[in-house]
This record gives C-alpha cells, sequence and structure tokens, in this order.
C-alpha cells in the first residue's frame, strides 16, 4: 500500500470508526502490509470511539452541572 494511503485510511478510521472495522476485515487476511495496516486502522477506530465517548460524557456532565434546569428540554 502506498505510504499517504495508509495515513488516510488511519484518520478516516479514527473519525469514522466503521471505515476501520470494514478495513480490518478486509485487509486481515492479506499478506503482512496489509495486516498492520488492519491492525492500525481498528486500533485506531477503537480510540477514536473512546474519545467520542468521553467527549459525549463530559458534555453531558458539564450540560446538567452548570444548566440544572436544561435536561428537563
Amino acid at each position: 500500500m502506498i505510504g499517504w494511503v495508509k495515513y488516510l485510511v488511519y484518520i478516516m478510521s479514527f473519525f469514522i470508526p466503521p471505515v476501520g472495522v470494514i478495513t480490518f476485515w478486509i485487509f486481515s487476511g492479506r499478506d503482512e502490509e496489509s495486516r498492520d495496516v488492519a491492525k492500525w486502522s481498528f486500533l485506531a477506530a477503537f480510540i477514536g470511539l473512546v474519545v467520542c465517548a468521553i467527549i459525549i460524557l463530559t458534555f453531558g456532565a458539564t450540560h446538567r452541572a452548570f444548566w440544572p434546569g436544561m435536561d428537563r428540554w
């Protein structure tokens, strides 16, 4: 795989986690270089999901802490 394409796949996997999972399924059965791309894209997808969850939990907690009446909307 071309060097810049790998990084593009990693970035897309981070911001769009299903892309990372699909890339893992497709490339995990190929040669060693493709397995590395599959492994790192799956890891990027997982990290992207964790970061998204942290942001949502932080925003939700902040939202309810600073504006108590807003959770009724």
